[in-house]
């Protein structure tokens, strides 16, 4: 080829891009597939005949420069000594051409020399020969300073000496023994590469016995000879390897503020309490929205629910919407700002099945706002959510009384279930207060600036309508659905709702068709319904009994699991879930066997009547032919006083 191929050029294979990742002058090269992430292996012989055939093309603009003589591309990497020399070097060399037209005459070269000497204080200034080949060869390489650099720059033994057999023992060993998914140790390997080597030395004469590499020279080896990619796919599985050398880049991107926001859930390392018994009760789950391009902070919704489509309702209706209400709930929150409201222009998620539901999709439609799913296994394409759920465990959660922490390992012997301090509605207003007053205003590393500051201005440039009165509406009824009125009420989930308008719409309406009911998630006594007649809202009453206003929709849904709405009934006037099984149980079996009671009498019943009407039959009487009806299937006393059966009569009897 006609420049030799080294680790990090770009090149094309039959038009797709590559990246050199290894290459060996005697064992080929290592080359990475930049569009399907795929490593293939070259030989000497393939790159040869692939040069010759025109398909094996480098690329003219390179992101790895490097030199012909093996020097590095700049003088700054050089070892600090060189740089020194070159340094040196570059004083007299630039002193002679700018003060002489020929650096070949000695007697005009020495007095420039000594004077550039005593200047720099160098107490042994070169010869006039030494100026002379520093000269030529600074004018030669077209003023290339790096010219200049010592010889001694490259010399060296770079790679130990170890001899062919045992650089074929140590591919074998490898190959066989280190490469595998059991995962075998450098130690073990090494050990192995010993035991072969003396195997191998003991049919050998004493004069040719080979020399077996030390640990750490077994270890350069196989950073040195040894792909990164196929050593990770062969140990850890190929996807692992793909994972772990994928493109870095910075991902998705966005312009101005609120066209691009990512959600992510997870649960916080903290144990929180009962507010009334102070018994621990579990880690809860934050739902949050990021705003990409600023990094502020659209929306944070923590419950101690599981993941579902009402928290994230619950959030991205707090991104949409003013905070001002949430400002006001913190010790000095007037001095502060949370300015992020209105609509968003592209939601981007990961493929929970929360971000699947009718309601999502359904808000994300009345905000006119694009949905995106990551691909699985890809959360680099949501990093700035990854990283503030991480910073926000990190700077907060951590320092607060009834931390998990990360790991076990950094939990030590922490008790967190003891120790657990805070209520749920008291880590809300930290985190509130965290992210308002901290996280906005520190600055960040990316943004070069704080989220607040960035936001500010770019605001300034891109400005953001607020949500209009109709999509207002729509936001606080955040939760919809399709049912059916029946008797003038329609209802869903145990609540019940009703107008006196209703039956008149129930009328008015096609059999079975379903209109749009409308639930305030944060107060489910607050609900509409949709006319599709008149084409306006009725707002409804909650007939569902014991509900207070203000009671939210995972609370209400949370109590009907529990037995109660009331979050703070006196425990112990219920029985336990197991007593109320047994009973279920007790009184299911029992009622079966009632019914195997009466089909036991039943048939004995019947029995007795089929037993005495026999006995009371006359000797004379003869089993009626086949096709007559026997009054025996009957028995008289069965069939009352005002029924009869009409036997037809035998054959051969008169009419």
């Amino acid at each position: 080829m006609t420049h030799p191929l080294r680790p990090g050029l770009s090149l094309t294979l039959y038009g797709q891009p590559f990246r050199v990742l290894t290459a060996q002058p005697d064992q080929g090269a290592t080359l990475l597939n930049e569009r399907t992430s795929n490593v293939k292996q070259l030989s000497r012989d393939d790159i040869e005949t692939y040069d010759q055939q025109g398909v094996l093309k480098i690329a003219v603009d390179q992101a790895a420069l490097f030199r012909d003589d093996g020097l590095p591309p700049i003088p700054s990497a050089l070892p600090e000594h060189h740089q020194r020399t070159l340094q040196r070097r570059l004083q007299y060399v630039r002193a002679v051409l700018d003060n002489t037209q020929s650096f070949s005459r000695s007697w005009e070269v020495v007095p420039i020399a000594s004077k550039i000497a005593s200047i720099i204080g160098d107490t042994k200034p070169p010869s006039a020969t030494s100026i002379y080949r520093w000269c030529r060869s600074f004018i030669g390489s077209g003023e290339d300073v790096m010219s200049l650099v010592p010889l001694t720059a490259n010399c060296g033994r770079h790679y130990g000496q170890v001899d062919a057999e045992v650089l074929e023992l140590f591919y074998e060993t490898v190959d066989t023994f280190y490469l595998t998914r059991a995962r075998i140790s450098k130690r073990d390997a090494h050990a192995e590469l010993v035991d072969r080597v003396t195997e191998e030395n003991a049919v050998r004469s004493a004069d040719a016995k080979l020399r077996a590499v030390s640990y750490g020279g077994f270890c350069k080896l196989i950073n040195r000879l040894l792909d990164p990619f196929i050593l990770k796919a062969r140990r850890y599985g190929e996807k692992y390897a793909h994972r772990y050398f994928r493109t870095r880049r910075n991902g998705p991107i966005a312009i101005f503020p609120l066209e691009r926001v990512e959600i992510d859930h997870t649960r916080l390392d903290v144990i929180v309490v009962h507010p009334i018994t102070k018994e621990p009760l579990r880690r809860p789950t934050c739902t949050v929205a990021i705003d990409r391009r600023t990094r502020m902070v659209c929306g944070i919704y923590i419950d101690l629910e599981p993941p579902s489509s009402v928290a994230v309702l619950m959030c991205l209706r707090q991104a949409v919407t003013s905070k001002q209400a949430i400002l006001d709930s913190l010790p000095n929150g007037s001095s502060f700002t949370w300015p992020v409201e209105g609509q968003f222009r592209l939601i981007c998620m990961d493929n929970g099945p929360e971000f699947h539901s009718h309601a999502h999709k359904q808000f994300c439609a009345d905000m006119h706002a694009d949905m995106q799913y990551c691909p699985p296994g890809k959360p680099w394409y949501r990093a700035p959510n990854e990283r503030f759920l991480g910073t926000l465990n990190r700077r907060l959660i951590h320092k607060l009384p009834g931390t998990t922490w990360s790991n076990a390992r950094q939990r030590g012997d922490y008790l967190s279930e003891k120790l657990a301090h805070l209520t749920l509605h008291e880590l809300r207003l930290l985190v509130y207060r965290w992210v308002v007053m901290e996280y906005h205003n520190t600055r960040h590393s990316e943004l070069g600036e704080t989220p607040l500051q960035c936001w500010t201005r770019l605001v300034e440039e891109h400005p953001i309508s607020p949500l209009p009165s109709s999509l207002t509406l729509e936001v606080e009824t955040g939760l919809t659905f399709e049912r059916t009125i029946s008797n003038g009420r329609i209802g869903t989930k145990g609540l019940v709702y009703h107008h006196p308008y209703l039956i008149h719409l129930q009328e008015r309406l096609a059999a079975k068709q379903k209109v749009m009911l409308r639930i305030d998630p944060e107060d489910v006594t607050q609900a509409y319904i949709y006319d599709p007649i008149n084409k306006g809202l009725i707002r409804l009453v909650c007939l569902t009994q014991d509900i207070e206003p203000g009671t939210s929709w995972l609370d209400f849904q949370r109590g009907r699991k529990g037995g109660t709405v009331q979050s703070d009934t006196v425990e112990g006037g219920t029985p336990d879930a197991e007593t109320v099984r047994q009973e279920k149980a007790k009184l299911r079996r029992e009622v079966h066997q009632l019914h195997q009671d009466a089909e036991r009498d039943l048939t004995q019943r019947s029995r007795k009547r089929a037993k005495a009407k026999k006995r009371d039959q006359p000797a004379s009487y003869n089993e009626p032919p086949r096709g007559t009806v026997s009054t025996s299937l009957y028995p008289a006393d069965s069939l009352g006083d005002d029924w009869f059966i009409d036997l037809p009569p035998a054959q051969g009897a008169a009419p």
